[in-house]
Parts: structure tokens; C-alpha cells; sequence
């Protein structure tokens, strides 16, 4: 079971990734939810928090607990749980500083909401010497600039405010399109091999959230087009990859709980 396991999957993501690429590219959501009072500025940022430290946490949590309802014993069951659940954990944490430590510094892309700020306050300093400071000293930069402009972020959503400032490192590629395009990949493959076959058609709902969360990445000015289309790409290249090979398929679930 190699190509056989990840091809109905493949068959669900890849029309969803194409309509992130069709909204992304040619909707321009790009700071359409930043409002204050706004629904879909608030839509935007719980989805987008989703596929955060936390969302993802609780992605890994659903992952592990459906993985430990396989189990025919209680002992079984937490094996499961766990052993899923660490290497997830692992597997994620890894990848994220991979990207936050390597590959984003390599690139050096400032984000948009940086921009904006930037340029709505009409600073003089360049951007690309304010990602030599510390992650505290640009918070601290770009919240003084802020507060100093009562106009501009009158009618600002204060949670995409304090998002903006939260996240002071580099924009690309996405780390919230890979976790929610790698988690989906991993839930979408579960729910196939995993649950009864009548409810077997629920395997694409994850992309349809991971989708939302990549928009919502543009939406809130954390990301560009690009940022999150290569991120979401690179996500669900990894989880697929993951499956494709039994080895790797085994370290998250082993071939006696897959159901063809």
C-alpha cells in the first residue's frame, strides 16, 4: 500500500488547494479583515488562530484521541494516543523551527501588516534593519508607531493590531498554510483509513479548513499570496509523503488499522 493510500486524498486536496490559489491570486483578500466590528474580520481570526500553537495543539489532540478509538484494548488505546500524539508533537515542532530559524531568516521577505505599518506611519527606518533588532524590540517599534497614529488604526480590528505585532519575524513562506495543509493531510488520511465508510465522504473536510485558514492568513495582512500558496504547497507535499512511504507511514499508523 504505497500510491493506492494517499490517492484518494490527493484526489480531494488538490481541487481545494486550487481554489485557495484562484482566491488568494485573483480575489485579493489581502487586509480585507482587519475592521473593527467586522464578522469576517472575526471569522478570519479565529481560523486563522486555528492553525496557531494552540489550534494546532488541539489538531494533534483530535489526530491522536480518533487514532486511540482504533484500539481493541485500553492499553492499545493509549499506546495510540500517545505514540501518535508525540510524534505529531515532535514532527511539527521540528518543522516549525526549521522554518522560523532557517528557512524564513535565509529569505529574509518582510511581512505586509510590517509594511503597512511602515508606511501608513511614514517612517524613515528601514525595514530591513528592524529585523536586526530582537523579535521584543521590533513588538516594541511597531507598537510605538501605532499608538502614535490615532487616524490610520482608528477603525482597526485590536486583535489583528496585536497579531501584527505578536508575529515580528519574516513572512515567508507561511507557517499556518503548512500546519493546516500538513494537519489536513494527516486528519484527511485518518478519517479515510480510519472511520466507517459511511461517513468516509467527511476525509475532505479538513481541506476545506485548511483552505480557510490560508485565506485568512492573507486577510488578517500576515501573508502574501505567494507566502501562503508555497506554505500550504509544501504542507501537503510533506504529509503525503509521509503515507507514500511505509516507513514513515508506520511511525503514525500502522498498517493493520487501514482499512482499503
Amino acid at each position: 500500500m504505497t500510491q493506492s493510500s494517499i490517492k484518494p486524498i490527493l484526489r480531494a486536496a488538490l481541487p481545494f488547494y486550487g481554489c485557495l490559489l484562484v482566491i488568494v491570486w485573483f480575489l485579493n483578500p489581502e487586509f480585507t479583515a482587519c475592521s473593527k466590528n467586522s464578522t469576517w474580520c472575526t471569522i478570519a481570526y479565529w481560523t486563522t488562530e486555528s492553525a496557531g500553537r494552540f489550534g494546532t495543539a488541539i489538531m494533534i489532540l483530535i489526530s491522536s484521541v480518533a487514532f486511540a478509538f482504533r484500539a481493541s484494548t485500553v492499553k492499545e488505546a493509549v499506546v495510540n494516543f500517545f505514540g501518535t500524539f508525540v510524534m505529531l508533537s515532535v514532527m511539527l515542532s521540528v518543522f516549525a523551527l526549521i522554518n522560523e530559524h532557517g528557512v524564513k531568516p535565509v529569505l529574509q521577505v518582510p511581512r505586509p501588516s510590517h509594511q503597512y505599518i511602515m508606511t501608513q506611519s511614514k517612517s524613515e527606518v528601514r525595514l530591513d534593519s528592524l529585523y536586526t533588532l530582537s523579535a521584543a524590540d521590533r513588538r516594541a517599534f511597531f507598537k510605538k508607531l501605532i499608538d502614535a497614529d490615532t487616524v490610520s488604526y482608528k477603525n482597526s480590528d485590536e486583535r489583528i493590531l496585536n497579531h501584527w505585532l505578536e508575529e515580528a519575524g519574516y513572512s515567508f513562506p507561511s507557517g499556518h498554510s503548512f500546519n493546516a495543509f500538513l494537519m489536513a493531510g494527516i486528519l484527511s488520511f485518518f478519517i479515510y483509513h480510519l472511520v466507517n465508510r459511511k461517513i468516509r465522504w467527511l476525509y475532505a473536510v479538513p481541506f476545506a479548513w485548511a483552505v480557510l485558514v490560508a485565506v485568512s492568513r492573507v486577510a488578517v495582512g500576515a501573508h502574501t499570496a505567494l507566502d501562503v500558496s508555497i506554505g500550504s504547497a509544501i504542507g501537503l507535499s510533506i504529509s503525503q509523503t509521509l503515507f507514500y512511504f511505509p516507513g514513515t507511514r508506520r511511525l503514525l499508523i500502522p498498517d493493520k488499522y487501514i482499512c482499503n
